[in-house]
């Protein structure tokens, strides 16, 4: 019996740290996959572009993506150079090049020119219920033409959900106070006010709580046509210092978030005090943050800015 539950547990020791890395794994895969196809046309040198929404947007998940991705790329391939999108952005700001969203053809002809390389990866990625689907691209940087690509799709546990903002399992996810579920007592957007028709129309409440000494500014921006990028809905507010507010009746899905101090946005040697500047790439240095958020139908979630 002893034998029986000492095993028991060990398996449960086991099984426990191997979920928790299991998106990182299968996206160690998917690098894998690529890697050996590329290998396979005899290319060596390689740009890290980088993982983005549907819509072209720059993400912090994204983010998270391209660095991993970058570092196994070099791990697989033996013969690999490989350049991470940090060096890139500082080569594509010196030729003035786009550095935001897909890469075009033009950009892709110019970036292998500059930096000398044969291939160049970039990717897409959709947050679903349970899993991350990831598609990787291998472009050949003298004709921008895709010549090999690989798909994975990445199972969330509850470190990348709380990055995202979301709950697996029915759990509550924090990660440095983002999209904490507001408890039943408390009064900024309590779950109870949600609208009643939540659950006909899939939609859901978001609150900003600015527990910093100064005012920000916040712009959400959400695509309700995934198919056409430029066709885009937006919400901006204000919050003073010490101020809570909510965006109500959001549809249940994945925004986008862009926050300032009221300092920076006002400043015209930085964000120049114009809504449309907080999505602006160019900009994004002068954010105190951005990244995604997710609204969950007939639920109530607030970020408390530090």
């Amino acid at each position: 019996m002893r034998l029986v539950l000492t095993l028991s547990t060990l398996l449960m020791l086991l099984f426990i740290p191997l979920n928790a890395q299991d998106f990182d794994t299968q996206l160690e895969k998917l690098a894998e996959g690529l890697s050996q196809k590329i290998s396979a046309k005899g290319k060596t040198k390689i740009a890290v572009w980088g993982f983005f929404t549907e819509n072209g947007e720059r993400t912090a998940l994204g983010n998270y993506l391209t660095e991993d991705f970058s570092v196994y790329m070099t791990n697989f391939g033996d013969k690999f150079e490989v350049v991470d999108r940090n060096h890139l952005d500082v080569l594509l700001k010196e030729h003035q090049l786009n550095a935001e969203g897909y890469i075009d053809e033009s950009t892709a002809k110019e970036l292998g020119k500059i930096v000398a390389v044969d291939v160049i990866i970039t990717g897409t990625y959709t947050v679903l219920n349970s899993i991350v689907k990831v598609r990787a691209k291998a472009l050949d940087s003298e004709t921008a033409s895709q010549f090999a690509a690989n798909m994975g799709s990445l199972p969330l546990n509850e470190n990348i959900a709380s990055y995202l903002g979301v709950s697996v399992n029915g759990g509550n996810s924090t990660n440095r106070g983002f999209n904490t579920s507001l408890n039943s007592n408390e009064t900024i957007n309590n779950p109870k006010t949600v609208d009643d028709d939540c659950e006909k129309f899939s939609t859901g409440d978001f609150c900003f709580s600015n527990t910093m000494g100064e005012k920000v500014i916040i712009k959400i921006v959400h695509y309700p046509d995934a198919t056409y990028k430029y066709r885009k809905k937006q919400k901006v507010m204000t919050l003073a210092a010490g101020e809570s507010k909510c965006f109500y009746t959001l549809p249940g899905r994945p925004f986008l978030y862009y926050l300032a101090t009221w300092k920076n946005f006002t400043n015209p040697d930085k964000m120049k005090g114009a809504e449309s500047f907080l999505s602006n790439g160019g900009f994004a240095k002068y954010l105190k943050d951005k990244g995604e958020l997710r609204v969950e139908t007939c639920k109530s979630k607030t970020y408390t800015i530090k």
